[in-house]
């Protein structure tokens, strides 16, 4: 293998609590969409984390700096948010990787986000990616994914080196998803690759967890039923389709 980084994701321990993103979108996802293809841009030159296990930190700061969120974080948030993390996880200054919930968790006490949830399968990550916004995931890495092709494109080839968290930001209308990754100029086309559905979609089911903010009606005051809110949206989506 060329080239290698530090792994340091871990799965987050189940939580009952955890919002499903299904609430959040129209029924029939999978036939319901305003486009079917969407690029969200990233606003700053990628960043890197180096040599550190930092990616479940650098996943949210590339969560932040993205379009629709937009937010100035650099490599120094991070890293701040890695030891947030770790502090949310109970062992703080801790180098062993951290959790896609813990960096939830963070932005959510940051105030950058009012919300989160986790979408349970490809077609909701899919919606997500066309019609809201950007996803930050937690899979397995292979060796293959070390590297891109000439066009960007990774493959999913080789043993699991460990778990990686990195963001999707665009989906084009082939099936082919947008990574954002965090090991700056050295990985991909200026630091994003493409990774076909069908792969992704394989690793997600290796015990993958995908996550992004959404917003809470009633000024955030709690309600009951993870699917309660599907309602609502539905008369939201028949309005503006």
């Amino acid at each position: 293998m060329a080239f290698s980084r530090p792994m340091g994701r871990k799965p987050s321990p189940f939580d009952a609590n955890d919002w499903k993103l299904s609430a959040f979108m129209p029924k029939g996802i999978g036939k319901i969409s305003l486009v079917d293809e969407m690029m969200w841009d990233f606003l700053k030159s990628p960043l890197d984390q180096g040599q550190s296990n930092h990616c479940v930190g650098f996943g949210g700061a590339n969560f932040g700096i993205n379009l629709p969120t937009e937010s100035d974080f650099s490599e120094v948030d991070g890293h701040r948010f890695y030891y947030l993390c770790k502090e949310i996880d109970g062992e703080p200054k801790n180098e062993d990787g951290s959790y896609v919930r813990s960096i939830a968790k963070v932005l959510k006490n940051e105030g950058r986000i009012d919300a989160y949830a986790f979408a349970n399968d490809m077609a909701s990550i899919k919606w997500w990616l066309l019609n809201r916004g950007c996803v930050v995931v937690g899979t397995v890495w292979t060796n293959g994914m070390f590297t891109t092709r000439a066009d960007g494109t990774v493959d999913i080839s080789g043993e699991v080196q460990g778990g990686h968290c990195y963001l999707l930001n665009g989906y084009r209308k082939d099936d082919y998803i947008r990574i954002q990754n965090s090991w700056g100029y050295s990985w991909g086309i200026n630091g994003q690759g493409w990774i076909s559905a069908a792969n992704f979609e394989q690793i997600f089911r290796y015990g993958g967890e995908a996550m992004t903010a959404v917003e809470l009606p009633l000024g955030g005051k709690e309600i009951s039923g993870n699917g309660c809110i599907t309602g609502l949206i539905e008369k939201i989506w028949d309005i503006v389709t």
